[in-house]
């Protein structure tokens, strides 16, 4: 392999993983792509670049197996003693007295998201779940989701077992190892009960999109990412600080390892410097004047502007404006409470996502104890919410009870105009009775309600193409796509549009994106669009129509 070869390979590997290669370690890496050609029967390396480089099925198990021998696993419990201590006895607090007041104020319950990303085989994220129950003495009122995350499918697939060799506690006190692990033979185990306070799953930090609220990277308090950027380039490493500042709650954390981005721009963050260890930290919207009115405001574009999809397609917006970001943070900034009180009282999927976004992802201090009063009041006198008919609307419109469930919807409007709910069933219902003007009109309001939702638009595509309006029907599908780049309905609609059209390769291209989303949610996932199917059914119906595909002429 000559030095040419390999510099395309190490271009190549830094665009799909981020990792820096050094000079002195081309002969390895060299070393490392042979091994796996030889494995997969490749006698050029040029062929084996095209597999590495084209974007398939085979193309993803072969980095799979390439990652097993680019990345290294080495960690134990409670690394980094000044780290972890830091995380004890000023991080963690304040985040548990957070969630603690928001729960008295509230009565939302108190919930801690933590994402390990790079977690090796586990012993960050387990350490991590000790720590939180020494630390929170009602544990159990509480809701704990740690993550851990590792593009090495072996690493992950140990950590899952939660078994590890005694090296692995060389910085743990006898006493706490006794506490939470149970001896098996020479090895010891993870107390079980911790252990389901932890998920596993494999995440590439560069190629891979985040926050996803299907794989529940999302509105994390705390994200350790810790000896992992030391490996990357310069450029992947800001990439995907840019993504952990999306994904992190305002006011969230980041802990790095020592020294690990400090030369790199961190405008999203501002640092807060302690004996043991730099940290970062969100900026909270609320206290950046002028940020709730950028957000509100269109953000202009020139009318030949293109939205960048997540498959890579480009499409241009109708008016060159996206879409109002009129959110409920902007409500907040304005006190204006009373329009909150319904929707984050709400038992449906709109309220779990409005108090996991901004209740339960920490608020303004300074605003929960208006909120809190607004709430008390709310209960007192009156009654007949508008969510409390949204939801009598929702159980008639399950029950095919379209009248009654248009009444109760209608009544909510006029209690509260602007209701996303009422607004979003009332097009459900008038599509679903063919009356299509009225639903489109309704997915309209509903967008003025919450410009960043992503039902209202794709409605919308499917109403357009029953009238076999296909333009229409593509331009709003990839709008939900720029929306939410993981909709996994998204990319199954337009490719059975494409299909329709005869385009067939753009309709593989689509079923070969839904592939891949469904491909890293767990097998028994819901898709509610599709019926119900689960994520593993639904792949399997894909599969077919990609087999009938294949086997038709260009």
């Amino acid at each position: 392999m000559n030095d040419a070869q390999i510099q395309l390979f190490i271009e190549l590997i830094a665009a799909h993983m981020g990792l820096e290669t050094r000079p002195q370690d081309r002969s390895g890496l060299s070393q490392k792509l042979l091994t796996r050609m030889k494995a997969i029967k490749i006698a050029f390396p040029d062929k084996y670049y095209q597999i590495l480089a084209t974007p398939n099925h085979e193309s993803q198990s072969e980095w799979r197996e390439l990652a097993l021998l680019l990345t290294i696993n080495e960690s134990y419990f409670m690394r980094d003693k000044g780290q972890f201590s830091l995380l004890e006895k000023v991080i963690f607090p304040e985040l548990i007295e957070q969630k603690r007041k928001l729960h008295e104020q509230s009565g939302i319950k108190p919930t801690l998201r933590i994402w390990s990303a790079g977690c090796s085989t586990g012993e960050e994220p387990y350490s991590l779940v000790i720590l939180l129950k020494q630390l929170i003495s009602d544990w159990e009122k509480w809701k704990i989701i740690v993550l851990g995350t590792d593009i090495n499918q072996v690493a992950i697939a140990k950590a899952r077992r939660g078994i590890y060799s005694p090296w692995s506690f060389r910085l743990v006190e006898s006493e706490l190892q006794m506490q939470y692990f149970e001896r098996r033979k020479t090895e010891w185990e993870i107390d079980r009960e911790l252990r389901e306070f932890v998920s596993f799953s494999c995440v590439n930090l560069v190629t891979d999109n985040f926050p996803n609220i299907y794989t529940d990277i999302h509105n994390i308090d705390l994200i350790l990412c810790r000896n992992v950027f030391v490996y990357f380039e310069a450029q992947y490493i800001s990439q995907v600080l840019k993504k952990f500042a999306k994904t992190l709650r305002h006011g969230g954390y980041l802990m790095t390892g020592h020294a690990e981005v400090h030369r790199h721009a961190m405008n999203e963050f501002k640092a807060k410097v302690f004996p043991e260890s730099v940290v970062y930290q969100t900026k909270n919207i609320l206290e950046e004047p002028g940020k709730i009115e950028s957000l509100i405001a269109p953000a202009s574009q020139p009318k030949s502007a293109f939205l960048e999809l997540g498959n890579g397609e480009k499409i241009s917006s109708d008016n060159g404006q996206l879409p109002q970001k009129k959110t409920v943070l902007a409500s907040l900034a304005n006190d204006n409470f009373g329009h909150l009180r319904s929707m984050l009282a709400a038992g449906n999927a709109l309220g779990k996502m409005l108090r996991s976004r901004y209740v339960e992802g920490d608020m303004a201090s300074q605003k929960l104890s208006d909120l809190s009063s607004t709430l008390a009041a709310a209960k007192e006198t009156d009654r007949q919410t508008p969510q409390i008919l949204i939801v009598e609307a929702k159980a008639c419109f399950k029950n095919k009870a379209y009248a009654e469930a248009m009444n109760k919807a209608k009544q909510a409007l006029d209690l509260q105009e602007h209701n996303f709910d009422a607004n979003y069933l009332l097009a459900q219902i008038y599509a679903n009775l063919g009356q299509y003007s009225q639903a489109i009109a309704h997915c309209k309001r509903a967008s003025k309600a919450d410009a960043m939702s992503i039902f209202p638009y794709f409605l919308q595509a499917q109403i357009a193409e029953e009238q076999n309006d296909l333009e229409t029907a593509k331009f709003f599908i990839k709008k939900t796509i720029y929306l939410c780049p993981s909709f996994v309905s998204a990319y199954l609609e337009l490719g059975n549009i494409y299909n329709k059209e005869g385009k067939l390769n753009k309709a593989i291209k689509m079923y070969n994106s839904s592939c891949e989303i469904l491909k890293k949610l767990p097998p028994h996932t819901p898709i509610e669009q599709q019926g119900k199917m689960t994520a593993t059914q639904l792949l399997m119906d894909i599969k077919k129509k990609l087999v009938k595909l294949y086997s038709q002429p260009n």
